[in-house]
């Protein structure tokens, strides 16, 4: 509209003065070498625009004809340059397709086309990775060095390469040399923090942890939580060094593992594998009433077996009916929970207070708190056995465990294990490992229920004759699909008791 609007406007104006000149005609006047040359004014006026307009034509038309080998060559240039740039995308996408002859091919007409050489040779060195050919895809990577425009991008395909071919220090040296190029880099600050930490390097991830924190790559929650699994490692590496030395050097080892654990609680005051190595340490070094406190207070945010693991030994001479009366302070921290039960019940069948033992287990078989698991299956074998001498009883609890779903265990990829570990010893991956119950393995890909027993376990006893390879053949086909792994028997209180059991 505003365009129309303009050209009305030039129109009108051009109009006007047509009309003013009309109106007002006049003469011109030209001497020139005894000649007189005489005209209207419109007239002249309109030579004269003709005369310039051919004199600003004949000057481009020669400046045209000097500058053609320029303008030539221009655009062979931008020709030869939009074939190089369609070569080189055409390349890119034949690296994402997966096309290893087209990507190779693509790059040499690139590198051919175009003065680019970022572009062209991180297209040759993907194409030769995807052809799998890592030697030259290396010596295309070495070539980004050369220059600091490209030397970021070939540290980074050297970094990949090194990875892919397992050298880890080689991976190492390249990560730090990118890190120490750009400081606030996070690839490379997470490359050096994960190769540190597989291998098991703890002081250096703990100062590259420093770093990631201090550019703030990392949360306030996620660096304190690494801090804390980091110094946990730490306090177990000076554990086991304790155990290789004698008299003060491991009397120094342990005071810094015990440094070190408790610097973890500090951080996370709820985290099991550094609670459990504090207070592990404490009664070590004399202070078991140090020790007993730190676990009754995280007891009752956090109930674990390896804290009760501890708490059940963690007096040296002491009854066992001494043990049962402490194991029904720490279970009053928690009174309802599973391991507050469990606990309950494994110091009970330690002092053969069965009475005791049944009543801790009792709520975890039927019920809203109902828990059947292999240790509270292997339980209340114990329990058949010792109050009653029922073996027929306890072979049928135990049948049970070998089908009742396994407890929690520090579970990662391929991995599991009632030990906790920093890492995960599969795959390396730092802090990988989660406390929960492991899946079982199922032929078919559904859950299935509990099996029943046989009719032949029935509550008058075990047949004499029967064996456990007998019972998994009664199994109907649906159910022997669940594939799960032996159960790892619990503490079963006493030495005495142990030796009764081997005996069964």
């Amino acid at each position: 509209m505003l365009r129309a609007l303009y050209i009305f406007l030039i129109i009108a104006a051009l109009g006007a003065i047509a009309v003013w000149l009309a109106g007002n005609p006049g003469s011109l006047v030209m001497h020139w070498r005894g000649y007189e040359i005489r005209t209207s004014f419109v007239v002249g006026l309109g030579l004269l625009a003709g005369l310039a307009f051919l004199v600003l034509y004949t000057y481009r038309l020669g400046a045209a004809f000097f500058h053609t080998p320029a303008t030539v060559s221009h655009y062979l240039e931008a020709r030869r340059q939009r074939k190089g740039f369609a070569a080189l995308s055409r390349g890119m996408v034949a690296v994402a397709a997966g096309d290893a002859a087209e990507a190779r091919r693509y790059a040499a007409q690139a590198h051919k086309l175009l003065d680019e050489p970022p572009l062209t040779l991180l297209l040759a060195a993907q194409a030769a990775q995807l052809d799998g050919n890592e030697a030259e895809a290396s010596r295309h990577f070495e070539a980004m060095l050369q220059s600091p425009e490209t030397e970021f991008i070939g540290l980074r395909g050297l970094f990949i390469q090194a990875r892919r071919a397992g050298d880890g220090e080689r991976a190492l040296e390249i990560a730090a040399r990118a890190l120490a190029s750009r400081p606030r880099t996070a690839w490379a600050a997470q490359a050096i923090f994960e190769i540190e930490t597989a291998r098991e390097n703890w002081a250096g991830a703990l100062l590259m942890l420093d770093q990631a924190q201090a550019a703030k790559r990392l949360s306030k929650e996620e660096a304190r939580h690494r801090r804390a699994v980091l110094l946990t490692a730490e306090a177990m590496k000076a554990e086991e060094a304790a155990g290789e030395q004698t008299e003060d050097a491991a009397s120094n080892a342990r005071e810094r593992a015990l440094s070190f654990a408790l610097q973890a609680v500090s951080l996370e005051r709820d985290f099991v594998p550094a609670l459990a190595i504090a207070a592990r340490l404490y009664g070590e070094t004399g202070k078991p009433a140090r020790a007993a406190r730190l676990i009754e207070d995280a007891w009752t945010r956090t109930p674990h077996p390896d804290l009760a693991d501890i708490y059940l030994r963690l007096m040296g001479r002491e009854s066992a009916y001494e043990r049962l009366s402490r194991v029904r302070l720490l279970a009053g921290c928690n009174r309802d929970h599973r391991e507050s039960r469990i606990a309950l019940a494994r110091a009970a069948i330690g002092a053969r207070d069965w009475l005791s033992a049944r009543g801790a287990l009792q709520p975890l078989l039927e019920g809203e708190m109902a828990s059947l698991s292999q240790r509270v299956c292997e339980l209340m074998a114990q329990v058949e056995e010792g109050e009653f001498g029922n073996k027929g009883q306890s072979r049928e609890w135990l049948a049970r465990a070998l089908y009742a779903p396994e407890d929690e265990l520090w579970v990662g990829e391929g991995y599991r294990s009632d030990i906790w570990s920093p890492i995960n010893p599969v795959t390396g991956e730092f802090d990988a490992l989660q406390w929960k119950a492991p899946v079982a393995v199922l032929s078919k890909g559904s859950a299935a229920p509990l099996p029943a027993l046989p009719h032949e376990f029935s509550s008058s006893g075990f047949p004499e004759h029967a064996h456990i390879e007998d019972m998994a053949g009664s199994i109907s086909p649906d159910s022997a699909d669940i594939v799960f792994p032996p159960p790892v028997p619990d503490d079963p209180g006493t030495s005495e008791e142990a030796e009764e059991k081997q005996k069964w």
